[in-house]
């Protein structure tokens, strides 16, 4: 079946937003017109490609695959009109990035300044998101690139290292511990620790702490923001280990950071694609922006 280019667009909007309604509003189109088209394809697919049984639309196994090739022909055309304008005088184009949020506060801010100021015409996104789902808008063809941890399974992904940061203990002014010029993780048993979600790659480096210091520790709170992580050691509620990247992200005001030793945790940050899908010709640009502010 030969699709339209707005049918390659309603196909991935209905991936994006989940809803008819949702999506027609995105595209500036209809709601009929968004239900007459995704008939029209299951029909000449003979497939559903969404299950509308649901509250929400959820795609089906189908719907799932159509949406990824739908996505990545828009991809396609996209870098092929980028080509284009590249001949004339300016460079255009469209860059589209997901990163953990605490390199959102510090490592994007003066990168990204630099590279508009040299690539005025390319239109960057920026979308903070957790280590998981930033690597699931990689692979569904969402972003261009990843600014994150280094993805637990590298076989599908090139990641180049653009910044590292420690784990430190995070602890109210007030604790026993705050006046410590050190601590070691086989000391954090002993308290209530405020954990991040499983799906944050900060739970990943705690859990090896504690795996390290032979340690099983269940939560006393398990959060999803940095903030609040720190929000709740402030309190006295409980202790916390984060990288130093995040402390952009909260007050410390009244809270002390105290070095983690035995083991000592670095996390590296870096920049991932795939490896199957070229960088576009903008991607290549803030690639190389970013090796350059590295070395």
């Amino acid at each position: 079946m030969n699709l339209t280019l707005r049918q390659l667009e309603i196909l991935v909007a209905i991936g994006d937003t989940l809803s008819l309604t949702a999506a027609a509003e995105k595209l500036g189109v209809s709601q009929p017109s968004v239900s007459e088209t995704l008939r029209r394809v299951e029909g000449e697919l003979g497939c559903k490609l969404v299950d509308r049984t649901t509250r929400q639309l959820a795609l089906t196994y189908e719907g799932h695959h159509v949406v990824a090739s739908a996505r990545e022909a828009m991809r396609s055309l996209a870098g092929t009109f980028e080509a284009i304008a590249r001949r004339g005088d300016g460079v255009h184009g469209r860059l589209s990035i997901a990163a953990l949020p605490s390199a959102v506060c510090t490592l994007l801010p003066p990168a990204l300044r630099s590279f508009r100021k040299c690539y005025p015409g390319i239109a960057v996104s920026v979308r903070d998101a957790l280590q998981d789902r930033a690597m699931a808008m990689l692979e569904d063809g969402s972003v261009d690139l990843v600014i994150a941890g280094q993805p637990a399974w590298q076989g599908g992904f090139v990641f180049e290292e653009i910044a590292s940061d420690q784990l430190k203990l995070v602890v109210s002014r007030h604790h026993p511990l705050s006046g410590r010029d050190r601590v070691g993780w086989s000391e954090l048993a002993a308290f209530e620790f405020i954990a991040m979600s499983t799906s944050s790659s900060v739970r990943r480096l705690t859990d090896a702490g504690f795996i390290h210091a032979n340690l099983q520790t269940a939560p006393a709170y398990e959060v999803d923001q940095i903030s609040c992580a720190a929000a709740l050691a402030a309190a006295g509620l409980g202790i916390t280990a984060l990288p130093t990247m995040t402390f952009a992200m909260f007050n410390a005001d009244e809270l002390t950071v105290i070095p983690l030793i035995a083991p000592t945790i670095e996390r590296s940050i870096g920049m991932t694609w795939l490896k199957d899908r070229p960088l576009s010709a903008s991607a290549i640009k803030f690639v190389a922006a970013l090796r350059a502010r590295r070395a």
